[in-house]
């Protein structure tokens, strides 16, 4: 007798990819974004690296993904992971009603295939930090789902999330807000036509997709590297991409580089099993 799948059989965490805060619909135009709501994206994570940032993703109580080009250098000491958090310099211009949860890191396991490269998009752009005290999952600090089948992305609009620049110009400096954006994902070819219509050479892989507005009006910046990369399917948000890098910023016809979740999502579970 056919047995039907129970949806959260699909999912390994039924908690995961549900946000329990009312969802407000996404406007147009985190360059060209808008602010988030608290606990909108509670699996948010906000990664410091002595003087630099980085955006990360709470994957289980005590994994957080991100980009391996953020943390591979860095001493263990050196990294904070914030969860939960919405105004990184609590200005109290917004009201959150729940604390951030500091955490420290106790291990960085980067993908095996990461490839730092000078020039081009790095390969395998993939890491996890394992967190000293696991979190307790509540309102604002929850995990995402993982894809467990195949997703097609192409024209699919991706959600994009960071505290990096929300204007090209900004120089260094990040917004404090935690800013959203969507982004189509669009094919390798039109990628490469695309740098290749401003005279840039772009080696991409089967590890990697591409996601932007042929005009550049909303793209992941600075600083949102190692920030999710989301779509929402069957209902929960699932996490499809690392921000991994882009040639310059909110560009026309310079769309973000992402590290494609899909071809690591086993990888990451295993690390996820094996730590937890």
């Amino acid at each position: 007798m056919l047995k039907r799948r129970n949806e959260n059989d699909v999912f390994l965490k039924p908690e995961c990819g549900l946000p329990r805060a009312a969802q407000r619909t996404l406007q147009k135009r985190i360059i060209g974004g808008r602010t988030a709501n608290f606990a909108e994206y509670p699996w948010q994570a906000h990664i410091r690296i002595a003087e630099f940032q980085c955006g990360g993703v709470l994957v289980s109580h005590n994994i957080v993904a991100t980009a391996a080009h953020c943390i591979q250098q860095a001493r263990l000491p050196d990294i904070s992971v914030f969860l939960g958090e919405l105004d990184t310099q609590n200005l109290g211009h917004i009201h959150e009603p729940l604390p951030v949860e500091k955490h420290k890191v106790v291990q960085k396991i980067v993908h095996p295939r990461f490839q730092f490269r000078m020039t081009q998009p790095d390969r395998f752009d993939v890491a996890l930090l394992k967190l000293a005290i696991p979190t307790g999952f509540s309102d604002h600090i929850l995990p995402i789902c993982l894809p467990q089948f195949p997703i097609t992305l192409i024209g699919r609009k991706g959600l994009i999330a960071g505290w990096g620049k929300t204007e090209a110009s900004m120089g260094h400096t990040g917004t404090n807000m935690l800013q959203v954006a969507t982004v189509p994902i669009i094919t390798t070819f039109d990628c490469i036509r695309w740098h290749e219509s401003k005279r840039i050479n772009v080696e991409l892989y089967s590890e990697m997709f591409c996601a932007g507005h042929s005009d550049g009006h909303q793209d992941a910046c600075l600083g949102d590297s190692g920030g999710p990369l989301i779509i929402k399917e069957r209902g929960r948000f699932i996490l499809v991409g690392i921000t991994s890098a882009g040639f310059g910023c909110g560009v026309d016809h310079q769309p973000g580089i992402y590290h494609n979740i899909q071809m690591t999502a086993k990888w990451i579970q295993e690390m996820i099993v094996r730590h937890a």
